[in-house]
């Protein structure tokens, strides 16, 4: 569905009901994820449940277990609400956002315990990977600052506490893999070639369609070797 992330994301990412620092106040929510993952994708801005429902090719998403701490990949939805359930549970971020239960499980995004999540793809036999991350190249990330208080907050889940603590380690070393892959032409690496500009709730408009303009544009202009790699 071309530009519909565009009309979701620049078009309502100042709704009130999309981002709400009084709601995360009074509902520990700072997204409205019943706006995002409901009102949005089969109201305001339709997605194409049948066009999705019909492809061949694997869709997986990536979500962390909270008992566990580690990582947990769904490729199997049968029916529109799962579907957007585990979506939703691979966007719950800790402190603005709640967990959520599927399948006898409590997820969260899956960012925390698989930051870059490479393994599916090359446990599926891929040979070749095609790689978008959202930092520059040279970025490493930092050690949180909050370890003490998601100790705190996750006492009933101290693993999953500990993923959070070692996220940037994981990371870190994901980004290695990257580098490494990329130089034995095993990956092509989409990335922001300068730091981005926007905050991580930015809520802007001039600044959202300025940021999918720098990553639209700077897709096509590699469109032909991207190309390349994929037919060598």
């Amino acid at each position: 569905q071309k530009k519909r992330n565009y009309e979701v994301i620049v078009g309502y990412g100042d709704h009130p009901e999309y981002i709400s620092y009084k709601r995360l106040l009074t509902h520990r929510q700072l997204f409205g994820m019943d706006f995002i993952f409901d009102k949005l994708p089969n109201q305001l801005v339709p997605f194409d449940y049948e066009s999705f429902s019909s492809q061949t090719t694997t869709f997986v998403v990536g979500t962390t277990d909270m008992e566990t701490g580690n990582p947990m990949f769904f490729d199997q939805f049968p029916d529109r609400e799962s579907l957007l359930k585990v979506i939703r549970a691979s966007s719950s971020l800790p402190l603005v956002a709640p967990s959520i239960a599927y399948e006898g499980k409590q997820l969260m995004d899956g960012g925390i315990s698989n930051p870059i999540p490479l393994q599916p793809s090359v446990d599926q036999g891929n040979r070749k990977h095609i790689i978008v991350l959202t930092r520059n190249d040279g970025y490493i990330k930092k050690k949180m600052k909050l370890g003490w208080y998601f100790n705190r907050k996750y006492r009933q889940f101290p693993l999953f506490a500990q993923a959070l603590l070692n996220r940037h380690v994981r990371y870190n070393e994901e980004l290695m893999k990257v580098k490494k892959m990329e130089e034995k032409g095993e990956a092509f690496v989409l990335r922001p070639e300068e730091p981005l500009q926007v905050s991580r709730i930015e809520r802007n408009k001039d600044r959202l369609h300025h940021l999918y303009m720098q990553g639209y544009d700077q897709a096509q202009s590699q469109a032909e070797r991207l190309i390349e790699f994929l037919q060598k």
